[in-house]
């Protein structure tokens, strides 16, 4: 199965692209419980900050193509809410956990960002955090096919911006898509990664 990245350095301070520290910090003022008001069944993702070879990162999964809800999607670890969670956060660290096999002491939860109703009518709060460990994952092959980790500055400078329009039931819908190295992530995760790459740039 897919090994993760490898520790990083520290980024240069001249560098147009935020520092952990100042990610951090920026996503820290925007915290919360993840309870979010929105009808749907109460789901939560961690948006996962590691580092990998000298560079800020974030990871996604791929889905496997044999989960019923958005097979072979690019995604954020998580899931639905269980009750012995106690609350979303819980959530979202214990599906990261069974998912891509880190120990719950290797995620730090930091904020939250905006939540959403996914097509599949899920109430999904996002949680950003940090990855301390990431090498030698051991992936739940049930779930994920691929770990995959997105370079910050590539998030930052635009490179990964794309323009899709899909097809749902209501008609022609534009919304936030990025690509990467031939991955393309969209969907929920996408409108995610919109709101966290406003995050960065401000950062």
């Amino acid at each position: 199965m897919t090994d993760g990245p490898d520790a990083i350095g520290a980024l240069d301070t001249a560098s147009p692209v935020p520092s952990r520290d100042r990610i951090e910090s920026a996503l820290r003022d925007r915290g919360g419980n993840g309870e979010n008001g929105i009808e749907g069944r109460p789901a939560a993702v961690l948006v996962p900050f590691c580092e990998v070879d000298d560079e800020l990162s974030v990871l996604f999964i791929r889905r496997s193509m044999n989960l019923k809800n958005h097979p072979g999607q690019m995604a954020f670890p998580g899931g639905a809410a269980d009750v012995e969670d106690g609350n979303l956060s819980a959530t979202a660290i214990r599906e990261t956990v069974e998912e891509i096999g880190v120990t719950e002491s290797q995620v730090e939860v930091w904020g939250t960002l905006d939540p959403l109703l996914t097509i599949s009518d899920f109430a999904l709060s996002p949680f950003t955090g940090w990855l301390s460990q990431t090498s030698d994952l051991n992936v739940s092959e049930r779930e994920v096919s691929e770990v995959i980790t997105v370079p910050v500055s590539a998030l930052v400078d635009g490179s990964c911006d794309r323009d899709e329009t899909r097809k749902y039931e209501s008609g022609y819908v534009t919304r936030p898509t990025y690509a990467y190295n031939g991955r393309v992530i969209w969907g929920s995760t996408g409108q995610i990664v919109s709101q966290l790459i406003d995050c960065l740039r401000q950062a």
